[in-house]
């Protein structure tokens, strides 16, 4: 905690921003009202992309328990809330992404420290020579993105066939794209924005973007981030672990 506050490490705003998980969240909440209706009400909220959203689920929260609507307002949205976040959680909600490290040291814990040491050593050089090596495969075969976000946006792909769209403004790029449910979305190719603000969120285009990129011939790769590419995913695991020579050596 004290390397946390101290603004000289790089653990503080504006280098680092801190987050409070959904699940937890969640989780005290039921402990205080133990209200599962009210609880999914509560991770609606979080997870609302925009502030429209959140008030919608906050204001029903109200309704049902008006004490509970006072507990979470006293948590700062910006902490918790998805659509306050300012895109500086990418959409994880939660600290799995963290717990993964578990894995590393599982079955470490009871060893005595130097063995703990060496164990956590040899796991993580493990780890970093398997996914180098994935990085190294995937821009020998010029793969452009990560296999997550590749993913992500076919999917978005396949949606874009049932959407309506309608030209405003040429050199802005102004859309208005209607999804195949009725709700209708404006988009500005120039400026990069869709006001069902995902793309801010996560990084990569969200399908009413990519619509009205495809409308105009577009590439709408440009609107997938620097960190999303396998260049960066190959950068983040390049740094090597040298081995560990004999005491005596």
């Amino acid at each position: 905690m004290a390397a946390m506050v101290d603004p000289h490490l790089g653990w503080a705003t504006p280098f680092a921003y801190h987050r409070i998980c959904m699940r937890h969240l969640a989780s005290n909440f039921m402990t205080r009202f133990k209200d599962k209706i009210l609880k999914n009400l509560v991770c609606r909220a979080a997870l609302a992309s925009t502030e429209h959203k959140f008030k919608k689920h906050m204001n029903t929260i109200g309704r049902i328990n008006s004490e509970a609507l006072q507990w979470l307002e006293a948590v700062p949205f910006q902490l918790w809330a998805l659509s306050h976040d300012g895109g500086r959680r990418y959409g994880l909600m939660t600290i799995n992404i963290s717990k993964v490290f578990n894995s590393v040291l599982k079955g470490a814990r009871s060893l005595p420290v130097t063995a703990l040491v060496q164990l956590t050593f040899f796991r993580l050089n493990g780890y970093f020579v398997a996914r180098r090596e994935v990085g190294a495969n995937r821009l020998a075969s010029t793969e452009q993105f990560t296999p997550y976000v590749d993913a992500q946006i076919q999917g978005r792909v396949v949606k874009t066939g049932s959407m309506e769209i309608v030209l405003y403004d040429h050199e802005k790029g102004l859309f208005h794209v209607k999804s195949r449910r009725g709700r209708t979305h404006r988009v500005t190719l120039h400026e990069k924005t869709c006001t069902c603000v995902k793309t801010f969120i996560y990084g990569f285009p969200c399908s009413h973007i990519i619509a009205a990129c495809q409308h105009r011939c577009v590439d709408f790769r440009m609107f997938v981030e620097s960190y999303y590419t396998t260049q960066s995913y190959y950068d983040t695991w390049t740094p090597l672990f040298h081995p560990i020579f004999n005491e005596d050596e």
